[in-house]
């Protein structure tokens, strides 16, 4: 796909310079010259026209004999500051308001840090949908079917969510009806009514996504490659059909209490919006919903006598390197390979990033593409990466898929690159390219005012410094070969890996000693 739209480039830019070439080429003379003048004089302005055509011939460069010889200027991109985007509406209410008056658009996202684990298994049934209910199920005495008729007559969306570290409201409308959707998502967001007919329209959406649960390889796979990993831990429950057709209007409110009430808040404001004016809006916004906020918590808490959340847990991992199958009959096997790596900020990410992105990261140019798919033909598609985590311990990865027959044949072939690269690092090329691609990709992050606005205030939930778009470019371009080898060494150790299969059972006899793992027992309930 890089080539294509390389070459792309390339012929448009011939036919521009084509084109430029032909745009500065004289008219032809059709006045006769004056007896008067010799042949050998020139008038004032044909000489001047001479001239200019002679300068513009010099100045319009000769078209490459080959699209490699096509020289691009140095690419210099440098990353919006946050700073220069951030706002403080109150002591722990902040954020960064990105404005861009093209469209008549707004998005607003607001972040409650505000942790979020059931204590009991038999709530995380309740707990996982608690955040789309606090949406759905309308509030402040507006139906939910009343809601949703004004969210759809004004094109305008309001979504809710409740995640393990933070919880969230996101809006988007059209400018004009900004003020109204503050107002709306106060009343609704404050006072959730946890709709009835709305909680049993959810329930059966669980219900199916839970009877589908592993429908595919890959859904079966991403459940393996957790249970043979991690430790059990409350963040990983997972509920049965049992507990969510039990769930309750009442154990959705009980859990629902304090998620948008929280001593830090960070929001992300973008769109056709006055910086100014916005600041002077998001003071009376903020202002009113701690009020109104504080006012259900003291409710809440009389009634409430014990505390049905709890402080997350690090994930921690098992450390049972080997192979772990699910036996499923189909044709192709789909592996997952996996070694814990680092919690950010740590020293090692970004060699082991750039490490990454040379044996599997960087599509056609990486080494286990070249020598899995384009040399042997094993794989459609075969990767790595390296886990880019804040909040937990993250891991590493190779994965593809292969026909099952060549299971034994394509993992022997990984550990041959992976050794390889281990012991002899990258070439002066590969390290250049990687550290280019990975440097050129940052523009993509700031594709949009609300991507900008966004990536600022997630960054500052999980604690990114303001410099960290800066100092990435000069961590990256520090990385050295040795490094990359260093950092081959011990985060792809092909012996500390967990390696995740699933396919039939019957047809691996070649990749022989391997645990299997039935399929009922991937679900975390401990």
């Amino acid at each position: 796909m890089k080539m294509s739209r390389f070459l792309h480039i390339a012929f448009s830019g011939f036919f521009a310079v084509g084109l430029m070439a032909c745009s500065g080429s004289p008219e032809p003379q059709t006045e006769p010259v004056t007896s008067a003048a010799s042949a050998d004089t020139v008038s004032a302005p044909v000489a001047e026209q001479v001239v200019a055509d002679s300068v513009a011939k010099a100045e319009t460069p000769a078209v490459p004999a080959s699209y490699k010889d096509i020289v691009f200027p140095e690419f210099r991109y440098v990353a919006p500051y946050p700073k220069d985007f951030r706002v403080e509406i109150a002591p722990g209410i902040a954020g960064y308001i990105v404005s861009d008056r093209s469209l008549p658009l707004v998005n607003f996202t607001v972040y409650f840090e505000q942790p979020h684990v059931p204590m009991v298994l038999k709530d995380e049934a309740a707990s996982s949908m608690v955040g789309s209910m606090l949406r759905r199920g309308g509030g402040g005495g507006i139906s939910a079917r009343a809601l949703d008729d004004s969210l759809e007559f004004i094109s305008a969306g309001l979504s809710s969510s409740v995640g393990t570290f933070a919880s969230s409201f996101d809006i988007d409308c059209l400018s004009k009806d900004f003020d109204n959707m503050l107002a709306l998502v106060k009343q609704v967001l404050t006072a959730p009514a946890f709709d009835k007919e709305q909680l049993e329209i959810l329930r059966a959406n669980f219900l199916t996504a839970y009877d589908r649960r592993y429908d595919t390889p890959a859904k079966v796979l991403s459940a393996l490659r957790s249970k043979v990993n991690y430790a059990p831990n409350p963040r990983l429950w997972d509920a049965n059909a049992e507990e969510y057709k039990k769930v309750s209007v009442a154990d959705v409110k009980r859990l629902s209490q304090g998620v948008y009430s929280s001593n830090r808040i960070v929001f992300a404001l973008s769109g056709d919006v006055d910086r100014d004016s916005a600041v002077t809006k998001l003071k009376e916004f903020f202002e009113g919903w701690k009020i109104a906020v504080g006012a259900a918590d003291s409710s809440a808490k009389k009634k409430a006598a014990k505390p049905t959340v709890a402080e997350p847990q690090p994930l921690s991992f098992l450390r049972k390197p080997g192979i772990y199958v699910v036996d499923k009959d189909i044709t192709q096997a789909n592996i997952s390979m996996n070694q814990p790596f680092v919690k950010r900020p740590h020293e090692d990410y970004y060699p082991a990033a750039v490490a990454s992105f040379i044996l599997g990261g960087g599509s056609f140019t990486s080494r286990l593409m070249n020598r899995v798919r384009s040399d042997e033909g094993l794989a459609y598609s075969v990767y790595s990466s390296v886990g880019n985590d804040y909040r937990d311990t993250a891991m590493v990865t190779i994965a593809l898929q292969t026909k099952v027959e060549s299971v034994d044949f394509a993992l022997k072939l990984i550990r041959e690159v992976v050794q390889d690269f281990a012991e002899k690092g990258p070439t002066e090329e590969e390290l250049s390219q990687a550290k280019k691609s990975l440097i050129e990709s940052l523009p993509s992050l700031f594709d949009s005012p609300e991507a900008t606005a966004t990536i600022f205030a997630r960054g500052e939930l999980i604690g990114k410094t303001f410099d960290h778009y800066l100092d990435y470019v000069k961590e990256i371009n520090a990385v050295t070969a040795d490094q990359v080898k260093a950092m081959t060494k011990k985060y792809f150790d092909m012996d500390k890996m967990t390696v995740s299969i699933v396919a039939p059972v019957a047809k691996l006899d070649a990749v022989k000693p391997f645990t299997v793992v039935p399929l009922d027992s991937l679900e975390f309930r401990d």
